[in-house]
């Protein structure tokens, strides 16, 4: 499976570089011959016609020569926003389009487990989206999730080899519908929908119980997202505000059970030439605490994620680089042996790799 995905990232790929090519090369000198008509009916007088120019995007043509394109006005374009655990990593700058569909590669690392038995997931999630008509957008995401084990079963010990163990597999699959709203497209309304396409009661042996919720690929349940996104265009760079209601799933057939969530958040990114270097912060809130097969689990009810990426465009590919580090309160002063513990601290960070491309 995992040969079959870097396959398909590796065509991707080369579909990007050789279908658009001279596609591009017609648009950019379409574009180039109207401001070199725009200049030179401007020296002559004013135009009517100017009115439609984005002053913003003019003033930063002398930055951006080297990267005209059709897309070179749009602002942020979210990605992966249909997991319901707050926006976390989110695509923040010119990103790229302009092509019939829009394929993004984001893979993510995480670390979850106890202190001495880590599990370490991989997430690869491919989604393609298409524009129907200037205000309306479709999408699937694909994820590929890999979940490495150590020693789970805490097995190991003196003169005793620890047995891991790896989970991986398809995910749960997740559709989107996206509206483009205002004069300019610039906020934007996404439903998602997750389909429970990952498996969720796998076992370690035969017989054994299920393993826990968060080392399953996936739920078992539907779940579903609404995202809204306001863009702020400006001279130096971009501002993102947003927020997210998701159902994620409510209780599965192993009385696993995943709380309802809100997050608000906001980025501000800043053109650095082909760089956009952009920050963030997400507000998370929680209706109660996620259980693992009826036991309560030690999930936040509320997190504050601070969350920083870079990204570099050309005219072809868009690559982010990001980060995610979440704080949170949980209500739960003690642990399950009745002792004394604080419900503040840290919980999992999270580093993604984006690539992007708009091929045909």
């Amino acid at each position: 499976m995992k040969g079959h995905v870097c396959h398909g990232l590796i065509a991707a790929l080369v579909l990007a570089v050789g279908c658009p090519r001279l596609l591009r090369w017609r648009e950019e000198h379409r574009l180039c011959a109207r401001l070199a008509a725009l200049a030179s009916s401007t020296e002559r007088g004013p135009v009517s016609a100017a009115a439609d120019a984005d002053p913003a995007y003019l003033l930063r043509l002398p930055e951006t020569s080297g990267l005209l394109a059709s897309w070179q006005t749009v602002g942020g374009c979210g990605a992966g926003a249909g997991s319901g655990n707050g926006a976390g990593v989110k695509w923040i700058g010119r990103n790229v389009t302009g092509g019939l569909f829009n394929i993004q590669e984001q893979v993510l690392y995480t670390s979850l487990g106890e202190k001495g038995y880590p599990e370490r997931n991989f997430f690869v999630n491919t989604l393609i989206t298409s524009d129907i008509t200037e205000k309306w957008n479709i999408g699937v995401n694909v994820p590929y999730i890999y979940k490495y084990l150590n020693d789970p079963l805490h097995m190991g010990g003196p003169g005793v080899p620890p047995l891991d163990y790896s989970n991986a597999g398809l995910g749960d699959v997740s559709l989107q519908v996206t509206r483009r709203l205002g004069r300019i497209n610039d906020l934007t309304l996404t439903g998602i929908v997750g389909l429970p396409t990952g498996t969720y009661n796998a076992r370690f042996t035969p017989g054994s119980p299920p393993l826990n919720q968060t080392q399953q690929i996936g739920f078992g349940r539907p779940n579903a997202s609404l995202v809204l996104d306001h863009t702020l265009d400006r001279v130096w760079g971009l501002m993102v505000l947003g927020g997210t209601a998701s159902y994620r799933g409510g209780k599965n057939s192993l009385d696993s059970y995943r709380a309802p969530s809100a997050t608000a958040y906001g980025y501000v990114g800043y053109f650095w030439g082909p760089f956009v270097p952009s920050f963030g912060l997400s507000l998370t809130g929680f209706y109660g605490h996620d259980t693992d097969q009826n036991s309560v689990q030690y999930t936040p009810l509320a997190a504050l994620a601070a969350n920083a990426s870079i990204e570099w465009t050309n005219t072809y590919f868009a690559v982010l680089l990001a980060g995610s580090l979440p704080y949170k309160y949980d209500g739960l002063y003690r642990d399950d042996s009745q002792n004394p513990r604080s419900p503040w601290g840290f919980i999992p960070w999270t580093v993604a790799l984006g690539l992007a491309a708009a091929p045909f």
